[in-house]
């Protein structure tokens, strides 16, 4: 089987989840042959340190398929969803994927428009895994691009629920880190060191974190992996965007990882944030909301959860935690990982068994 992967972006550092996938599938079974078309690129501030195993087609800015043809079904379509410049780069893709038995999309965003145009095109099918800010911040194809999906996956219950509403059936396949590739060390002593991995964007709550450092314990250090440029209270070091092995490396420092997620004002939601599966995997308790899919992977055996957009309550949260405690509900992090799903064994395991 060959399987096509449609990138908005590629490479970039907040989809190594996607890349994994793409590696994780092919070994489980070495029949499927994964290649990637990159629609496009994005600078992130630091470049991912491995990137998957596979052929890449990159899609020209300006080819001249497309700008000498007359328009197909799919270029129309495209063109009202897209700029007409873009819609014109799809007869380029559409010449090179013979021999592709299907497309498959992360995000139902213009990645997964660029399938559902080749699939008016050229017939071959197309599944997508929907997750969080394409179903709460969603463009007006959305519902199209999944009524003619021939599968819809996303990665909590919770939004199996939403996109059921809205007439969309769809299957809960999990997403999550490589437990191979983190090691649960044991948390050190001392005062609090905690860890926020994620873009300076409202749903994740950097904001919510930072004004309730103004009340945390002495001594503690709060580590923030981000690209926030604005002014931090003491206590705090910025970091920028980081490769994953320095992720890793933070994450093993820290005693705990806070994501105070809300949801945004313009919708925008995370689902179930893969930065708490990696810090589970690596032995270390998560400081979170009970927003979106999250429940479904934290409860107070390996965390906390907290009201989201409280920073009196995140305080009060962050003042009581010990290093104790986070041993205590790290250790039993990767357990809940396996137990509940959420690994790229599983996640990868998850797509084989439904393309077949």
């Amino acid at each position: 089987m060959r399987v096509l992967y449609p990138l908005r972006y590629f490479p970039t550092l907040t989809e190594t989840f996607i890349y994994n996938e793409i590696d994780r599938v092919q070994q489980l079974d070495p029949s499927v042959s994964v290649h990637i078309a990159a629609l496009g690129t994005r600078d992130d501030g630091a470049r991912p340190d491995r990137l998957p195993d596979a052929p890449v087609l990159r899609v020209p800015r300006r080819p001249l398929a497309g700008r000498l043809q007359r328009a197909t079904a799919g270029m129309r379509w495209l063109a009202q969803h897209q700029r007409a410049k873009d819609a014109a780069r799809l007869p380029w893709l559409a010449r090179r994927i013979g021999g592709v038995d299907r497309l498959h999309v992360h995000f139902a965003g213009e990645a997964a428009e660029w399938a559902h145009a080749l699939w008016l095109d050229c017939g071959v099918p197309y599944s997508v895994m929907v997750h969080a800010v394409d179903l709460f911040r969603p463009r007006p194809s959305l519902a199209t691009v999944l009524q003619h999906a021939d599968m819809v996956t996303t990665v909590a219950d919770h939004h199996v629920r939403i996109l059921g509403e809205m007439g969309i059936a769809a299957e809960r396949v999990r997403c999550g880190p490589a437990l191979d590739a983190f090691t649960a060390t044991p948390v050190s002593g001392g005062p609090l060191r905690a860890l926020f991995i994620g873009r300076a964007v409202p749903k994740k709550g950097l904001d919510t974190l930072l004004a309730a450092w103004h009340s945390a314990p002495e001594g503690a250090t709060l580590e923030v992996i981000s690209d926030h440029r604005g002014e931090v209270p003491p206590g705090v070091a910025v970091l920028g965007p980081q490769p994953h092995p320095r992720v890793r490396a933070a994450i093993q420092r820290a005693q705990v990882v806070v994501l105070p997620c809300r949801q945004a004002e313009d919708g925008d939601l995370d689902g179930v944030p893969v930065v708490l599966m990696e810090a589970l995997a690596a032995g270390r308790p998560v400081l979170t909301t009970p927003v979106s899919g999250i429940p479904e992977l934290v409860d107070e055996a390996v965390g906390w959860l907290v009201p989201p957009g409280d920073p009196q309550a995140l305080a009060e949260a962050l003042g009581a935690i010990t290093a104790d405690a986070c041993q205590r509900r790290g250790a039993r992090g990767r357990d809940r990982l396996r137990a509940r799903g959420f690994t790229l064994t599983d996640q990868a395991h998850g797509m084989l068994t439904r393309w077949v």
